[in-house]
């Protein structure tokens, strides 16, 4: 088969998972199907292809498949309605579909395509597809268009950061693609809107709309910086499932978050001993949710801010809440000041809390954070100590106030 520039770069790379995010007509398909008979060419090859369901699989694929593997006299048996075509060299492809993924369990296979991965069920891949590839050290190419950040798909063109020896990913524009005109994709302009067109002809990853830390962009924050562990400053949330505490150094007037720690059905006590051990000869500045002056929950009736300050650390809290706004303001502004100015960034290891960042938003219609998207937990504690350390400074105008004869008012 044919294919185009990109598309030849995408099936001659030898990683074993491929992430391709393309734009409409791409030609994802004809790519899809030349990956699948390439790999079912070696004998006793179990290939399969999934989408979001077993009728789209077969709306997308099916003919066309057919054709090929007929065209090419692979074909030894065809059963309609099981969608899968069994070759003469003894390898089979089938076609699946992920609304149904728990039926897909107990399979080896050898080779898959997840195509328009955006819509597939991430569980759909760690629970039974990546589990199905492992005997046989199987590939996959995971296709389609992007959507906002917050879906997985975005996790997955990322793996290429952490696994570069494993994983390869590429961005590719329906123009690249080479099989849409130009004046068409231009046409196209009049039709949607600037995001849609973005993400469907670019090919771009959007951000999510009402995120709460607005001035966060991964490219910019997300960088190494040397740093000494001599003081650390650490932001803590004492909830249960997870507890969670971002930790810091300051370098002059930035801030350079250095570690996360999240721990399922913790408590202060293990946070503040998991803190220790993790820095043992530090000097570790706490600054907890200012609640823990008053909520218990050690066995002996400690408050989370004795169980700190009897850990060695120097807590640091207001005596009440800020409001939620101010910590969200402050957080955002040392992210990017109004001048454009970067003063707080993450080392690239710090997963859930640039996680958080990026998916953290306001509930619809409202400018109420999502309390139930749990990427809370971790936000408020990097807020808390970034809230403590630069709050918001509420300037009040008194140049047009009045002055009384021989006294000022201050």
């Amino acid at each position: 088969m044919k294919l185009s520039k990109p598309q030849n770069e995408i099936a001659q790379d030898t990683h074993r998972f491929k992430v391709a995010i393309c734009g409409r007509r791409f030609g994802k398909t004809y790519l899809s199907i030349r990956q699948m008979c390439y790999h079912a060419r070696l004998p006793a090859q179990n290939v399969w292809y999934i989408t979001s369901s077993y009728r789209a699989a077969k709306m997308i694929v099916w003919k066309p498949l057919k054709r090929r593997l007929l065209d090419l006299r692979w074909v030894k048996k065809i059963n309609e309605s099981e969608l899968t075509i069994d070759l003469k060299n003894g390898s089979s492809i089938s076609l699946k579909g992920a609304d149904n993924y728990d039926s897909l369990r107990g399979s080896s296979i050898s080779y898959v395509v997840l195509d328009e991965v955006s819509d597939i069920p991430p569980e759909a891949w760690t629970e039974v597809i990546r589990p199905a590839l492992a005997d046989q050290q199987g590939g996959a190419l995971l296709i389609g268009t992007p959507k906002s950040r917050s879906n997985w798909s975005y996790d997955l063109f990322l793996q290429e950061k952490t696994n570069p020896r494993v994983w390869k990913s590429w961005q590719f524009t329906t123009l690249e693609g080479g099989f849409v005109k130009p004046e068409e994709i231009e046409a196209a302009k009049q039709d949607m809107s600037e995001r849609q067109f973005r993400q469907e002809f670019l090919a771009t990853f959007e951000s999510y709309e009402g995120r709460v830390a607005h001035t966060f962009d991964r490219t910019t924050h997300v960088q190494s910086r040397p740093y000494d562990q001599e003081v650390v400053w650490v932001g803590c949330d004492f909830n249960v499932s997870p507890v969670t505490a971002v930790v810091a150094v300051q370098q002059g007037e930035h801030l350079h978050c250095i570690d996360e720690i999240v721990i399922d059905n913790s408590n202060t006590q293990e946070l503040a001993d998991e803190i220790n051990s993790r820095y043992p000869n530090s000097k570790i500045f706490c600054f907890p949710d200012p609640a823990g002056s008053a909520r218990k929950t050690s066995a002996g009736g400690w408050t989370d801010h004795t169980i700190l300050a009897n850990a060695g650390f120097i807590v640091k809290a207001p005596r009440r809440h800020d409001p939620v706004r101010d910590r969200i303001n402050a957080t955002n502004a040392r992210l990017r000041s109004a001048d454009g100015v970067v003063h707080l960034t993450f080392e690239p290891k710090l997963r859930h809390t640039i996680e958080s960042l990026e998916k953290y938003t306001y509930k619809e219609g409202t400018v109420q954070p999502d309390k139930d998207s749990g990427y809370d937990h971790i936000f408020d504690a990097l807020s808390y100590m970034v809230a403590y350390l630069y709050p918001i400074r509420k300037r009040v105008d008194t140049s047009n106030q009045l002055k009384s004869w021989g006294t000022k008012i201050y």
